[in-house]
């Protein structure tokens, strides 16, 4: 596989619309579905096309609006570059990667002050839809990776942790929230703060007739970890349990049955993909039932 560090790209740049670490690009939070919704400042082979609603032409993970990135030998991506030389870094997105075709992906970069790639994410196809790999460079381009294999299908939350010190602590988790359960090691990133990241197809890969790549749910911090999000959740400001947590109801299952019934004209809010499978259906509706009907509806158990 090519793991070139440093990319070649030509960058749409314009005015950053908002400080990067702690915004939410999460996209049940929009009103419409447009791509600058997606990336304060750089963007390139997208337009609001890529951008919409749970259908045919796109899929989503929390409600309405998703990104799709075609995998067609392009360079396609969203981005940012208004990190301040950040030295610590925690991100969390969710990806859809069965259409994404036969080629390894280079689905998120975050570079340095040289442009040079400090983190990478590669999807790599293989058995059981693939696997997801981390590399981490230092700032003489020696890497250390982490590999999540055999991914399975479906929606996969993404989420790893940097920091720039002589003995960072690196963390990779894909499809959990239990930091016990973390892809672990440790590399020396002193001298290498972060400045712009990338979400996409970046390395310009060809998957094949109509491959695809759908994204949402995009959210970076500084300190804190952003965490999976509650699957079946239609509604984030639910109020909580007496044990402080939200739990899934029956007001779910009836926000998934309106979507269905208006052919997604009038969309759940929330993460109404309960099995996390890319369709909102039935299926999700009766899930929700057998968790409440067996008490596993709390969203303790079902981040």
């Amino acid at each position: 596989m090519n793991r070139t560090r440093r990319l070649a790209r030509c960058l749409l740049i314009g005015s950053a619309a908002a400080a990067f670490l702690g915004l939410s690009l999460q996209a049940h939070a929009l009103p419409t579905c447009t791509v600058e919704r997606w990336t304060n400042s750089l963007t390139e082979g997208l337009d609001d096309s890529n951008t919409g609603y749970q259908g045919s032409g796109n899929r989503r993970y929390g409600g309405p609006c998703g990104l799709r990135v075609p995998v067609d030998g392009s360079e396609r991506y969203v981005g940012t570059d208004s990190p301040n030389n950040e030295t610590t870094y925690k991100a969390r997105f969710y990806v859809f990667l069965d259409y994404a075709g036969d080629e390894d992906v280079l689905i998120f970069a975050a570079q340095d002050q040289n442009d040079e790639d400090v983190i990478q994410v590669w999807f790599q196809p293989g058995n059981d839809h693939g696997d997801l790999v981390l590399q981490v460079y230092d700032d003489g381009g020696s890497a250390v990776s982490l590999s999540a294999d055999g991914i399975g299908g479906g929606w996969h939350s993404v989420q790893l942790v940097w920091a720039s010190d002589d003995n960072a602590e690196i963390r990779f988790a894909v499809n959990h929230d239990d930091e016990t359960q973390d892809l672990v090691t440790t590399h020396d990133t002193s001298g290498v703060p972060l400045v712009r990241t990338f979400l996409g197809n970046i390395n310009g890969a060809d998957g094949g007739t109509n491959a695809h790549i759908d994204f949402d749910d995009f959210d970076s911090r500084r300190d804190t970890r952003p965490g999976r999000l509650c699957r079946g959740l239609t509604d984030p400001d639910r109020a909580p349990a007496s044990d402080g947590w939200q739990e899934v109801n029956s007001d779910d299952r009836q926000a998934i049955f309106v979507e269905m019934a208006t052919g997604g004209g009038t969309p759940a809010g929330g993460q109404p993909d309960f099995n996390e499978d890319g369709v909102v259906n039935s299926d999700d509706r009766f899930a929700i039932f057998a968790a409440m009907a067996t008490g596993q509806n709390s969203c303790e158990v079902l981040r």
